[in-house]
């Protein structure tokens, strides 16, 4: 394992504990006031954050387990825990969302709200706000600069925690100018927002799951077609790309000359795998030479053709 990996866990672990300190504190004001309060906004922005707990823990766990190395049974290494990590929160913001939004609708529906008492609804909703958009900026940061999809997935879900505890705050001022309906209709807002957050986080890590490319990351086609032209090979196909970690892990198959020998042909693989290779967003590289003017079918993966078209030979 090299040391950018060790150096991006790290990082990981450290943001990771510190977003779990700060909701722990966050989550004992929030239910402390909507409880004693009676404020069903502020409680659901509690439990909301109580939600972040386990996800910060998911993330942790996540982290420490992809920074295992290869073994017998996983020679491709430990980084899918990390979307494993990920679908995991998904299922807890799922859950969140829909417990919030049954509650919410029943006490709008059976008019169970008041005007709330005291200004300290206010102050936990302003120290939601601040302690929140904290969190995003240092996870979202560093879950791009590690390529941790997980943490990625955790700093989406601070995001709408922000709007979420902004909708409290306007929420709280508006129940305190009389418009007591206000605290529940909040929390139907906040749990259709939380559902749409638990969906995004599925749907991106079930496509890497499955081996999927987003069209914005096709790119990385192009780049191992021009280093194959560049290098000597020939007729680059059957050529797969998937992620692993956030990184991109490529096998291909290319021809050469069928008169060269072995090394030589070794020598041209060595070349696209060091072209490919010297870049952080490359995982690992495969490459299997064939004979030129080899004819297989080989119905799987892209050749340079196929890539340039809608559908390619898959």
């Amino acid at each position: 394992m090299d040391e950018e990996i060790k150096e991006n866990q790290k990082l990981t672990n450290m943001v990771s504990i510190t977003a779990v300190i700060t909701n722990v504190l966050l989550a004992i004001v929030k239910v402390s006031v909507g409880l004693i309060f009676n404020s069903m906004a502020v409680l659901a922005d509690g439990i909301d954050t109580t939600t972040d707990i386990l996800t910060s823990s998911t993330v942790l766990i996540s982290s420490l387990i992809s920074r295992k190395p290869p073994d017998r049974e996983h020679p491709y290494g430990h980084q899918r825990a990390e979307n494993i990590g990920a679908k995991v929160i998904s299922f807890v913001i799922f859950y969140a969302g829909i417990s919030l939004l049954i509650e919410s609708v029943k006490r709008l529906i059976n008019g169970q709200y008041n005007v709330l008492e005291g200004f300290i609804p206010l102050i936990a909703a302003v120290l939601s706000v601040a302690g929140k958009t904290f969190l995003f900026t240092i996870e979202y940061s560093t879950g791009k600069k590690t390529k941790s999809q997980a943490m990625v997935a955790e700093a989406k879900n601070m995001r709408n925690d922000i709007i979420m505890s902004c909708l409290v705050f306007v929420g709280v001022i508006l129940n305190k100018l009389g418009l007591a309906w206000i605290d529940p209709l909040v929390s139907v807002v906040m749990s259709f927002i939380i559902l749409k957050v638990a969906w995004d986080v599925f749907e991106e890590n079930a496509h890497e799951l499955m081996d999927g490319l987003y069209e914005n990351e096709m790119w990385i086609y192009d780049r191992v077609f021009d280093v194959c032209k560049a290098c000597g090979a020939y007729n680059p196909h059957k050529v797969r790309i998937r992620k692993i970690g956030g990184k991109f892990d490529i096998d291909m198959d290319v021809e050469v000359d069928g008169n060269m020998t072995v090394k030589q042909a070794h020598e041209i693989t060595k070349c696209i795998r060091k072209r490919l290779g010297d870049s952080k967003d490359i995982y690992d590289v495969v490459v299997h030479v064939e004979p030129e003017g080899n004819n297989e079918k080989e119905p799987y993966g892209l050749s340079q053709n196929s890539s340039n078209s809608a559908n390619g030979n898959l």
